[in-house]
Order: C-alpha cells, then structure tokens, then sequence
C-alpha cells in the first residue's frame, strides 16, 4: 500500500513539472503563432483541470487507504506522461 500511494504521489508530481512548463510556454508567448498559442492554452487549461481531478482522487484514496482508488490515480495521473514520452520520442524519428 505505502509503495502504491507513493508511486501515485510520484507520478502526480511529475504531471505537476509538465503543468509547469506548460504554463511557462504559454506565460512566455511561445508555440509558434495565434492558433498554436491558442492550441497550447487549451491543453494546459484541459491538463490542469484534469490534474485538479486527479488530486481529489489522491487525497481521498491515501486519506481512506483505498487500493483501488490509488490504482486508478496511478493510471490517470501516467497518461500525460505517456503522452508527453510518446511527443519526445516522435520527435527523434
């Protein structure tokens, strides 16, 4: 269980460093030109409030211990970083 929650927690921060460089970008005006900038507000608007969603689910499931919540945090919280992985390595081809 603590080896579960802790890797939730992990994953969770990890979202939270690719939040940040999103909001970054979009602070900074890069991402090319008004559709990409546009473009890259909507997915650090739709990221944030998906990990809003995410940490509700994390607080509740360590505060009651629930497995099943912790795994489905777990499984939520890694597909941004599948995503962003997934940009790095198309990026390489």
């Amino acid at each position: 269980m603590n080896w579960l929650r802790t890797a939730a927690w992990t994953v969770f921060a990890l979202d939270l460093v690719i939040l940040a460089q999103m909001t970054y970008a979009v602070a900074s005006g890069s991402g090319g030109g008004p559709t990409g900038q546009a473009l890259l507000r909507g997915f650090t608007l739709m990221l944030a409030s998906g990990l809003a969603g995410i940490v509700i689910v994390l607080i509740v499931s360590s505060w009651k211990r629930s497995v099943v919540g912790l795994c489905v945090a777990l499984i939520c919280a890694a597909l941004p970083l599948l995503w962003v992985g997934a940009g790095m390595l198309g990026a390489f081809e």
